[in-house]
């Protein structure tokens, strides 16, 4: 068949070969359980159910789930506890947090991260780009009255 689109870890991917989904699926990238679609099929599928990815015959064996001890722990709530002191105490941990939470998503979304984590690590997230905007908006703020105060003196 030609092109493939799978749903996988809460994403939706393709256009891909099926060169490249049945490697996804020996990586446990795409699990039994995850649904698929190619042109010709009336509806998705999982991808357990395709004959050609797990046949006996010499198909794929399916893979092993991977379990929350092959996934990378989440840091949902270091994210968070930054976010919240970025916003409370020290701006710059803002920065801290958003680009750990960016991080630490793509992770999830890849299959690499226990996704468990996913809505701490989104709130510390908004909380760390909150944050940092409002630091930068404060910075402006500071250097436009310095700015106005040189002028000042220079009258």
């Amino acid at each position: 068949m030609g092109q493939w689109y799978c749903h996988a870890s809460r994403q939706q991917y393709g256009p891909v070969t099926e060169e490249t989904l049945r490697e996804w699926l020996r990586q446990g990238r795409v699990r039994p359980a995850d649904l698929v679609w190619t042109e010709g099929m009336d509806n998705w599928a999982q991808a357990g159910s395709i004959p050609s990815f797990f046949a006996t015959d010499g198909g794929l064996t399916p893979p092993t789930p991977p379990t929350a001890t092959a996934l990378k722990r989440h840091r949902g709530g270091a994210i968070l506890t930054l976010g919240i002191l970025g916003l409370v105490i020290c701006a710059p941990l803002g920065i801290a947090a958003w680009v750990m939470g960016n991080s630490d998503l793509r992770e999830m979304d890849a299959g690499l991260m226990d996704p468990a984590g996913r809505d701490t690590t989104q709130g510390g997230r908004i909380c760390g780009m909150i944050a940092t905007i409002l630091m930068l908006i404060g910075l402006g703020f500071f250097l436009l009255m310095m700015l106005i105060g040189v002028a000042g003196s220079l009258a």
